[in-house]
């Protein structure tokens, strides 16, 4: 019985009630691994503490529990449509609050407001001559979650790899949310490309933690960049060195694509912004 855990442990483990685990079993989507038939005790093995992490992640998002059954194929849960539909709803959720945000901004800057938000491109910075085509812009400190991009790694794919850094933020006892994007790093003639999501609220790892396991952690501190914004996303090493080229001062660079999440950018064919830090 080594290799089974408890129903209790479970539960304890992923903050997850004993009732929530028995109605999971009830309605087909999270069977246990083995019950003690004298008993009647549910066991799980770990490698189902990850099908539970993606459940309570679309649960989150949105997914009713009633309707998590039509999720279930042959007694066991299509777990791609699941975390699809997850994507979905969350896409849609980010961008209604994303919209709600923007218009927020805009009612305090009506009434001479001095809170910041969301705010629109900058029409200038004094003191920070960039070339055409760019504006500055001051960003903070930020903690990001990230997952390595292989070389054929295409857009169409890019909602997987959110979906996997929402699941490994659930895991980690994180909260994540967007934006997203993508870090385009050249060091040392090695060209990496990461997916990221923002780290939020207090459950953000701190330096330390991240210089440990930097593929899964990176700190952007603040500072001011260098931005513009592109059409669609920047997939290869050539194409970031060509739309940057005016501002890399240096052979390596870091460079962060980031999804803006505005309906009307979007409308207007520039829903992505690529950030490069400025050196003075």
């Amino acid at each position: 019985m080594s290799q089974y855990m408890s129903i209790g442990k479970v539960a304890k483990l992923k903050n997850v009630s004993i009732k929530s685990l028995r109605y999971y079993d009830q309605i087909g989507i999270l069977k246990p691994a083995f019950v003690n038939t004298e008993t009647n005790y549910r066991y799980y093995t770990k490698d189902q503490l990850y099908l539970l992490d993606a459940i309570t992640v679309c649960i989150k998002l949105g997914i009713p529990l009633k309707e998590l059954h039509s999720y279930v194929e042959n007694d066991s849960i299509n777990l791609q449509k699941l975390l699809y539909d997850g994507k979905i709803l969350a896409e849609q959720k980010i961008l209604e609050i994303h919209n709600c945000l923007e218009t927020l901004q805009e009612t305090l800057q009506n009434i001479g407001s001095a809170a910041t938000g969301l705010a629109k491109i900058p029409k200038s910075k004094s003191g920070i001559l960039l070339p055409d085509g760019f504006y500055h812009s001051v960003i903070g400190v930020r903690r990001l979650l990230t997952v390595p991009l292989d070389e054929m790694d295409t857009p169409k794919y890019y909602g997987q790899h959110i979906l996997k850094l929402f699941v490994t933020a659930q895991q980690q006892g994180l909260t994540a949310s967007y934006p997203s994007g993508i870090l385009h790093e050249y060091q040392s003639g090695v060209y990496t490309r990461r997916m990221f999501l923002t780290i939020t609220g207090d459950t953000a790892p701190q330096t330390a933690q991240a210089a440990e396991d930097p593929e899964l952690f990176c700190l952007l501190p603040e500072g001011d960049y260098a931005c513009r914004r592109i059409s669609t996303h920047v997939s290869d090493f050539d194409t970031v060195r060509e739309e940057m080229k005016e501002v890399l001062k240096e052979a390596d660079f870091l460079v962060v694509e980031t999804d803006t999440l505005s309906e009307q950018n979007k409308k207007d064919g520039y829903p992505f912004e690529l950030e490069c830090t400025i050196i003075r």
